[in-house]
């Protein structure tokens, strides 16, 4: 796991704390319509959200980097000559 990866696991899981505290603080009194208090106490989980896409989203290409690495790296195995001469000279031969 890349540090980017550690930082927005960390993030998302400060931002869910504080959405849960802030869930049971309460809501203050300015705050009175539906709107602005689904803003004020969801605005916490939608950033926890995004740090969990964006986590996601940073491993699948750290994935798809990785396995076209490792296909690149993939040696073929040593051809012998002498070996391929014997194969050709013994094709030939009439038994």
């Amino acid at each position: 796991m890349s540090r980017k990866e550690i930082l927005l696991l960390s993030a998302a899981l400060g931002f869910l704390i504080i959405w849960v505290l802030d869930l049971r603080a309460g809501t203050p009194p300015e705050v009175n319509t539906f709107w602005t208090k689904i803003f004020y106490h969801y605005s916490w989980l939608m950033m926890c959200v995004g740090c969990l896409f964006y986590f996601q989203y940073s491993k699948q290409i750290r994935l798809k980097k990785e396995e076209q690495s490792s296909k690149s790296n993939k040696k073929e195995p040593a051809v012998d000559p002498k070996k391929l001469q014997r194969q050709a000279l013994s094709k030939g031969k009439k038994k």
